[in-house]
Formats: structure tokens, C-alpha cells, sequence
């Protein structure tokens, strides 16, 4: 009986201020794991949102190259608002609007041109033409060149005066339309120059 009581006796355990070091540590080491985690995780996600974004912002530059290319009678109607005659021989415009960019046609063809101001805006039926997870910025347009129809002046394109074929320059500033993505600012810039393929011979 003597035995075993002292064998009792000598089993050794924590101390409670061991325990609290040990469990403080562990706490510790969990929170930073979790933190960082966390923050991978948020990290991820806002890089395949803006890869999301450049995706769709490179489709919309293409299809509006692509009608800018075969268009004719460019005009700028202001920094962010675009007209000029498509292929189809449909009026069109483009513009910024609510952070988006919206594509107009009008009811007219391009014999009846609108003229070109912020006042005709009336005569076309505008819709978006890019994603909804997509925020511009900032859509500026710079247009240079020689019209077909010589009442609308271009800009100069430099050295070669405005003798060139109409040269449309786009540049957007884009971000994720995402509230979370949003409200850290990361904005990616792009920029696109088409030139017309129909001159006034």
C-alpha cells in the first residue's frame, strides 16, 4: 500500500503557468496561420477578378476597333463620346456612361448623319456592351486624321498634318466592379490606336 502511494507521489505534470505559455503560443500561431490564409484567399480573389476584367475589357476593345477599322466620318463628340458611320451604314456611337461603355445606333442611316453633339443623343438607342463585373474609370478618346467628308476637321496627327486616314486613340482605366476589389483602387490602364481603312482618294 506504502508502494503505491508513492509511486502516486512521483507522477509529474504540468505546472499551470506552463499550461498558459503552451496554449498562448498555440493561439498565437493559429491566428497568424489563419491571418495569413485569409489574406491569401482575398489576394486570389482579387487577382481573378481583374483577370475576369481584362478579359471582357479586351473583348469590348476589339469590337470596337474592329467597327472603328471599317468606319468612316469620325467624330469626337467630347473626351469620352465617339460618332462616326460603320460597315452596315448605321450611325453609331460609342460613350462612357455609369462606368460603362455604351454602344448607340441610330434610327438614321449614314446618309442622314446626326449631327454631332451631345444634343443628338435623342436619335440613338444606346445599350452596354460590357460585363457587368467591369468599372471604368476613365475612357478618354483621341481622334486625328482626314475625313471623307471634309466638314468634319479632325485633329492633327503631327508631322504629316491631317493628311492621314482618321486614327482613333481609345485609353480606358478599368478596375472590378466588385465592392471589395473597388475600394482598394487597383486600376489597370490600356490604351488601343486603330486607324480607318476607308480614305477619301
Amino acid at each position: 500500500m506504502l508502494k503505491i502511494i508513492k509511486n502516486k507521489l512521483q507522477i509529474k505534470g504540468f505546472t499551470l503557468i506552463e499550461l498558459i505559455v503552451a496554449m498562448s503560443v498555440f493561439v498565437i500561431l493559429t491566428s497568424v496561420a489563419v491571418g495569413g490564409f485569409i489574406n491569401m484567399m482575398r489576394n486570389q480573389r482579387i487577382v481573378t477578378a481583374m483577370m475576369a476584367v481584362n478579359d471582357n475589357m479586351g473583348l469590348t476593345l476589339e469590337q470596337m476597333a474592329r467597327e472603328i477599322r471599317t468606319g468612316y466620318n469620325f467624330c469626337r463628340i467630347s473626351s469620352s463620346k465617339i460618332q462616326f458611320v460603320n460597315a452596315k451604314n448605321e450611325v453609331v456611337r460609342y460613350r462612357l456612361n455609369n462606368e460603362s461603355v455604351e454602344k448607340g445606333i441610330s434610327a438614321t442611316s449614314g446618309s442622314q448623319t446626326p449631327g454631332c453633339d451631345d444634343a443628338s443623343d435623342s436619335w440613338f438607342s444606346y445599350g452596354k456592351i460590357i460585363a457587368d463585373n467591369v468599372s471604368i474609370n476613365k475612357f478618354d478618346i483621341k481622334v486625328c486624321g482626314k475625313n471623307i467628308d471634309n466638314s468634319i476637321v479632325l485633329g492633327n496627327c503631327g508631322s504629316g498634318d491631317s493628311r492621314f486616314p482618321p486614327r482613333i486613340t481609345l485609353s480606358l482605366s478599368i478596375t472590378s466592379a466588385e465592392p471589395d476589389v473597388k475600394k482598394i483602387g487597383v486600376y489597370v490602364n490600356t490604351q488601343t490606336t486603330v486607324s480607318s481603312r476607308i480614305i477619301k482618294k
